[in-house]
């Protein structure tokens, strides 16, 4: 099942795709058994939310498709989750990313060690924007990155789990650009870099955890307009979802609706020689296996007296 956040008569609705069409969920329950339209306050129902919403799209189905529905392309889909409680961000997770930074580490004489737990840092909720959406190239920024991320929501409350059952609090998976700007995260200014407002895409939905068989096996690609920039593989991951959702959760309680970005791939655009960057104009994608496709289009930042870059 794919699950939406989409906006329609000024307000965020929970929705599902269905094929080419997005349903609001609501229209194919009774009114006992309706559910809210923050995706946050579905998730916290647990598993009964779940299956609600498998019962409304199974009684869209049931009508061939006749009932209240509206084009997916004319849908105005927001991020699946458009205020996560915490957006954990995973670093130097995959092997071959290490291999490059240690490459690039040499020139500072800086020592890359291979991380002993997940190493993790935060984005705000600000960040987050939907698929289609302009991401702003602000005035300050003079080098814009991409990193396509599997993504995990969590569904349910996890504390202290064990490696062998940290799946089974993941409500489902959706894809995250961890857009960033190089020329400030060179400057060890890491939460600036990467904290802009609209500097977190996430989309284009949320698919629930029951058709993703195994998170560690899925194809990842970003490109910038249509050329690729990045090619890569879940199964290269230092530390799986299993293993960040059990060892942060011996930090912290994750909470239904937190996201958890697992870590930019091998490849992003600085690392190219000569470097493959974002500029006003182009469209960034992401397309993970069994998801879809993220995409963004960089607009100038036209909210403020402009500067020169």
């Amino acid at each position: 099942m794919k699950l939406v956040s989409y906006k329609a008569e000024g307000a965020i609705r929970l929705g599902a795709v269905v094929g080419q069409k997005v349903i609001r969920l609501n229209e194919y329950l009774p009114a006992a058994d309706r559910l809210p339209d923050d995706m946050v306050q579905f998730l916290q129902g647990g598993e009964a939310t779940l299956q609600r919403a498998r019962a409304a799209v199974d009684r869209y189905v049931t009508t061939a498709g006749s009932g209240p529905a509206i084009d997916l392309a004319d849908a105005d889909l927001q991020a699946p989750v458009p205020r996560p409680g915490k957006i954990m961000m995973g670093g130097r997770n995959y092997l071959r990313h290490l291999d490059e930074l240690r490459e690039e580490g040499k020139a500072r004489q800086e020592k890359i060690v291979t991380p002993p737990m997940p190493h993790i840092f935060a984005k705000f909720a600000e960040a987050v924007t939907g698929p289609g959406k302009p991401v702003v190239y602000p005035p300050i920024v003079r080098q814009m990155d991409l990193e396509g991320e599997l993504t995990a929501v969590i569904g349910k409350r996890a504390y202290f789990v064990d490696e062998a059952d940290a799946l089974d609090y993941v409500a489902g998976y959706t894809i995250m650009n961890d857009v960033s700007a190089r020329c400030l995260q060179a400057q060890g200014l890491l939460l600036i870099s990467k904290g802009f407002e609209t500097f977190c895409p996430m989309g284009p939905w949320m698919v629930t955890r029951d058709e993703i068989a195994d998170p560690q096996n899925l194809s990842v690609r970003t490109y910038i307009n249509e050329r690729e920039v990045c090619q890569a593989h879940t199964s290269e991951m230092l530390f799986t979802v299993r293993q960040f959702i059990a060892q942060l959760s011996r930090v912290f309680p994750l909470e239904p609706g937190d996201v958890l970005s697992t870590g930019s791939p091998p490849g992003p655009g600085m690392y190219h020689n000569p470097p493959l960057l974002a500029n006003v104009g182009d469209v960034m994608h992401v397309d993970i296996e069994g998801i879809g496709r993220l995409s963004n289009p960089v607009i100038a930042d036209n909210r403020g007296p402009a500067a020169a870059r």
